[in-house]
């Protein structure tokens, strides 16, 4: 494939230096460099060029032409630094003045292609490329190339600032390690014209400082993005030194007070170095400094930073959850308020809705998130949760007459930001053993929330969530039990003939959860079963909306595994008769999907199913012939764990056990689903039967090994029948000794015309063994696993695309005459 490439390339070379655009988009060519890049990788320090002189005459054409594509340039100046990122290859480049021409905007032939946005970003991507040696650095600084790349640091395209930074980045680390390099070999002194590789850092260092203290905003934004790629990139002695730069103009901004989120960034950034713990880097300092900001939305995102950091102080820490604490305590009139300064700053943001709304939510959900990564220690749990309580009753307007907050009040009633953030930190809690204690106000606030008539949909969704964490904290008593059967139950009956289709799917969901988070409680199945819950959720299977019908279908299944409902021999066959016609008839995806899953549940509940050995023959068939993929994968899912539980009679010595056990396979349609699905036109589908198959084979091989005799299939001609016949004959024309040949033997003759009816005609027994060794297992998954594009992104591909391209627009020209 390689030299039939190679033999290309000329070719292509010459379409690309062609004065015409010929390329309709840089796709081809984009794919053309990834090639280039594993040549190269490949090149085992060979010189490419030497190898193939076209692409030297290539890059000589692009220097002389003075009507270049803007594309086919971009290419050329990324191709080159891709070349001159090897010695060998810099060296022929920087002799022939490609180099200087290609990376010396100033020279070319057309100016405005600087102008482009996407050859600037070209003319990067060859520099990072190139800088990958002592060589290319010396050129770089020889040439001034980094003044023209700080340059771009402020250019409009965000992509393109970002893309310097990262250029700048690599150039300092590379210039750390040349400079180390030199020290070992002592090659700095042996020649006078060598560089200062600390003054050509020192440069952007002083560049970014001198940014950070400009008075354009812009400006200063560009040189925080440069800071912070680089603490997160560079050595750790080059992050001191830049440090050092930036300290001072860093702290000016932070006592100014304005940039403090991307300032954040850089805090975020530094923390993670070991400049952290260093006093003089004041890093908790510029912290704490930005914990006290005039925007308390920004003083509680740097607590957050602090509590997740290991090695701030507990000063700090203490301050941070301060910080972090105090909207939620304020507004809940909690005993911890604020003073002096900082109580201007928190009253005037909670005085007007907007302002109010964001800090409140920035503090919830940071506590929240903080709580999920086990970083908050040593915290009044219990006054957080009580304060979490009374806030949700604010904003339901339960708490209005008690609060002494009116006017903070009045913008949280009915917030629904508020009260999902406050439903998302209630259910977190619950990780605290000592709220416990707290059971009974969390259930009633939510039960609050659960009676709320107008309450919106992805609130009542938050609800759910937080009572099943509840429920989960301990184990359920009498109280909560009776909590369920007389309080929620009734709600969730509603809410399943609720308008909204979200809230019906929702509801359907919470059951299914609720059953399976109290999975094992005699209580509750007693409850479920008294509320008669089980109606309920057959009636939500005729609902009108899929997403509802599935989520149905997912909570009858739940209930027939964590409930005694198994034991109901007639609720059983009833819900497998609904389960089948859905698989059958329903239109929408998602039932049929969910429908299998149940059957799969079942499977793999140690619970007695009796209504499924008459059932599961006709899921395998249906579900095999679905138009939908997942709901074919899920049946393959099903017909392997058959499988599995058969496998274990494959071990047996005796070959009447093990002709049982496949016997029992081929009757409930195993094997026919596997064959069929083996060859569908969906990938996935494709692969978990080879998968299969190819468990199967092995099982037949080890019995076959022991010296029973062959288990035969019938092979109907249709579909797969078709497919293997097929198969084998392909094998018989290479010649291949192994292959079986249909109507050899008295067994695999085929039958009569007369002899058969209209569905049996054309219809062989073979030895399944034979068969799957007929359909080459191993080279299929080979072929399944591998991406549908790569014949289509192949080089040779991608050179013949060019090619005809070239060849089509000159055929489109002669007809224009």
């Amino acid at each position: 494939m390689e030299g039939e490439c190679l033999s290309l390339l000329p070719s292509v070379c010459e379409i690309l230096a062609c004065s015409k655009p010929l390329i309709p988009d840089d796709t081809p060519l984009e794919k053309l460099l990834d090639w280039f890049k594993e040549l190269i990788k490949q090149s085992d320090g060979h010189c490419i060029i030497q190898n193939q002189p076209c692409l030297l005459e290539f890059l000589h054409t692009m220097t002389k032409s003075k009507t270049t594509d803007s594309t086919v340039f971009s290419f050329t100046l990324k191709l080159t630094g891709l070349l001159a990122a090897k010695v060998d290859n810099f060296s022929l480049l920087k002799e022939s003045g490609i180099l200087h021409y290609m990376f010396d905007p100033e020279g070319w032939h057309i100016p405005e292609l600087w102008k482009n946005a996407s050859v600037r970003c070209a003319w990067l991507h060859g520099l990072w490329s190139m800088l990958q040696h002592q060589q290319a650095l010396d050129f770089f600084c020889r040439k001034g190339l980094i003044n023209q790349v700080l340059c771009l640091q402020s250019d409009e395209s965000l992509f393109i600032a970002s893309l310097t930074n990262q250029v700048l980045v690599h150039f300092m680390n590379s210039t750390m390690v040349t400079v180390l390099n030199n020290c070992e070999t002592k090659a700095q002194n042996d020649s006078p014209d060598s560089l200062d590789w600390d003054s050509a850092t020192a440069e952007v260092m002083n560049h970014v400082a001198v940014s950070l203290a400009s008075e354009e905003q812009s400006t200063i934004l560009s040189g925080i993005r440069l800071v912070v790629v680089a603490l997160a990139q560079c050595s750790e002695p080059l992050k001191g030194k830049l440090w050092k730069h930036v300290l001072e103009p860093l702290d000016v901004l932070v006592q100014y007070g304005s940039l403090t989120r991307p300032i954040l960034a850089v805090l975020q950034a530094v923390a993670k170095s070991t400049l952290f713990i260093n006093p003089e880097c004041r890093v908790e300092a510029l912290m704490e400094a930005m914990l006290y900001s005039r925007n308390t939305n920004d003083s509680v995102q740097c607590a957050a930073l602090v509590l997740q950091l290991e090695n701030s102080s507990q000063t700090l820490k203490r301050k941070a959850k301060d910080v972090l604490f105090l909207p939620l305590l304020h507004v809940t009139s909690s005993s911890l308020q604020p003073h002096g300064q900082e109580n201007s700053y928190m009253e005037n943001q909670l005085s007007q809705r907007i302002s109010c709304v964001s800090l409140l939510t920035q503090s919830l959900s940071s506590i929240a998130d903080l709580i999920c990564k086990e970083s908050l220690a040593d915290i009044p749990v219990q006054q957080i949760t009580t304060s979490v309580i009374s806030l949700l009753r604010i904003c339901i307007g339960n708490h209005l007459s008690t609060s002494p907050n009116l006017q903070t009040s009045s913008h949280l009633f009915g917030c629904c930001k508020v009260q999902r953030s406050s439903l998302d930190l209630l259910g977190s809690l619950t990780v605290y053993k000592e709220n416990v204690d707290l059971l009974h106000e969390a259930l009633s606030v939510l039960l609050l929330y659960l009676q709320c008539p107008d309450l919106h949909a992805t609130v009542l969704k938050k609800a759910h969530e937080a009572t099943l964490k509840w429920f989960s904290i301990c184990a359920l008593s009498p109280e909560s039990c009776n909590t369920i059967s007389h309080d929620i139950f009734p709600l969730l009956k509603k809410h399943v003939c609720d308008g909204r289709w979200e809230v019906r799917d929702s509801t359907l969901e919470f059951i299914m959860q609720l059953t399976a988070t109290l999975k094992g409680s005699i209580k509750y199945a007693e409850a479920f079963q008294d509320s008669d819950m089980i109606s309920v959720l057959f009636t939500s299977l005729e609902d009108g909306e899929g997403y509802v019908r599935a989520s149905a279908v997912t909570a009858l299944g739940q209930a027939f595994t964590a409930t005694n409902l198994s034991l109901c021999t007639s609720l059983q066959e009833e819900l497998c008769k609904h389960l089948l016609n859905i698989l059958t008839q329903d239109p929408e995806n998602f039932p049929r999907r969910a429908a299998v899953k149940v059957f799969i549940s079942w499977l793999k509940s140690p619970l007695t199913f009796s209504s499924l050995d008459h059932t599961i023959s006709s899921v395998l068939s249906v579900g095999s012939n679905d138009f939908d993929w997942e709901v074919k994968v899920h049946t393959l899912e099903l017909a392997g764990l058959l499988m599995e539980y058969s496998s274990g009679v494959f071990t047996f010595s005796e070959t009447t056990c093990i002709n049982q056990a496949l016997k029992k396979l081929r009757d409930l349609g195993v094997f026919d689903v596997l064959l069929k699905c083996i060859f569908d036109c969906d990938r996935p589908v494709s692969e978990k039967a080879c998968t299969l198959l190819l468990k199967l084979r092995k099982f037949l091989k080890q019995t076959c090994s022991t010296g029973h005799n062959g288990f035969t299939v019938e092979i109907t001609r249709c579909s797969w029948g078709q497919e293997i016949l097929k198969s084998c004959n392909r094998r018989q024309q290479t010649g291949d000794p192994n292959c079986v040949r249909f109507g050899d033997s008295e067994s695999s003759r085929q039958m009569n015309s007369e002899d058969c009816g209209p569905n049996d005609c054309g219809t062989e027994k073979l030895d399944l063994f034979k068969v799957l060794e007929v359909l080459d297992l191993e080279d299929m998954q080979y072929n399944l696993s591998l991406s549908s594009d790569h014949v289509i992104n192949s080089p040779r591909s991608i050179m013949e695309d060019i090619l005809f391209a070239a060849q089509q627009n000159e055929e489109n020209t002669v007809d224009c005459y």
